[in-house]
């Protein structure tokens, strides 16, 4: 990157918060105040088995005293992931569903079949992309930074959707999972779901998922372990190893401007590597 004349920050959201990590800190805390003004004392939510949102969520239920229910994405078989059980021991109660139910995360016909079985409780979409989730992200953008772009990966989209509605510099979503075009038009239509507008130019590149959500190459994890190694920043390989792989190669094609100073947010989730074991 040195012939370039760039450089690149990389702000440590993953540092914020122990168990809360990254993004997840911004997504959850203020729906859980919200859940709190609507008198709610259950949260539940959706994910997979390696999930850093309802792990996340699992530990926020935990430290400020709320019941927490994830309806996890495969049919239970086998052990548990180290995730699931660090849930579990945070008290979270798991209901496993089938990939096909799964699909339904959205449906507001299946929330009521939720509502029956699980009685009154404070919905969060999967991923903590709702109003308020998105709303909590734009606090990622730092006040008074004097960046020229911001970097982020995409899963469900509400982190970009926070962050291109409160920067004011270019921003670029690196999206973790297959799909040509569909998170640029997904994260547009969250924009419009919940009344936001972007403040900046931004574009959601779709060729960095390596295969798919949650799926990894060798060179993937080779640069990895070469950026750990050369950095001393620990990543995972579902978002920050991909965003990351994709800043420098993009860098090596002239994505940025000579000059640009870059900022690559982590958005945490390093519980995460465990599934490389």
């Amino acid at each position: 990157m040195h012939q370039h004349k760039l450089s690149l920050a990389i702000l440590r959201a993953d540092q914020l918060d122990a168990q809360l990590s990254g993004n997840k800190y911004f997504k959850l805390l203020p729906n859980i105040e919200l859940a709190r003004e609507q008198q709610h004392h259950t949260l539940l939510s959706f994910g997979g088995p390696w999930s850093n949102h309802l792990h996340a969520l699992a530990a926020a239920g935990q430290r400020y005293g709320l019941r927490t229910i994830g309806v996890v994405r495969g049919e239970q078989g086998g052990p548990l992931t180290a995730c699931l059980q660090d849930a579990i021991a945070w008290g979270m109660q798991l209901h496993f569903v089938s990939r096909r139910d799964y699909e339904r995360r959205h449906d507001p016909s299946w929330h009521a079949e939720l509502l029956n079985l699980f009685g009154p409780h404070y919905l969060i979409p999967e991923g903590g992309a709702n109003q308020a989730g998105i709303v909590g992200c734009q606090a990622l953008v730092p006040a008074g930074h004097d960046y020229t772009h911001i970097i982020v990966a995409c899963g469900t989209g509400a982190t970009i959707a926070g962050v291109i509605s409160s920067s004011r510099v270019p921003v670029t979503g690196i999206q973790v999972l297959k799909g040509a075009g569909y998170l640029q038009c997904h994260v547009a239509a969250l924009l419009q779901l919940h009344g936001l507008q972007a403040s900046c130019d931004w574009q959601v590149l779709d060729d960095w998922h390596g295969g798919g959500y949650a799926r990894f190459t060798p060179q993937l994890l080779e640069f990895m372990q070469r950026f750990e190694t050369d950095t001393g920043v620990p990543l995972e390989p579902v978002y920050s190893a991909k965003m990351l792989q994709a800043v420098v190669a993009l860098t090596a094609a002239d994505h940025f401007p000579p000059a640009a100073r870059l900022l690559a947010i982590h958005g945490g989730g390093l519980q995460g590597r465990r599934s490389l074991a």
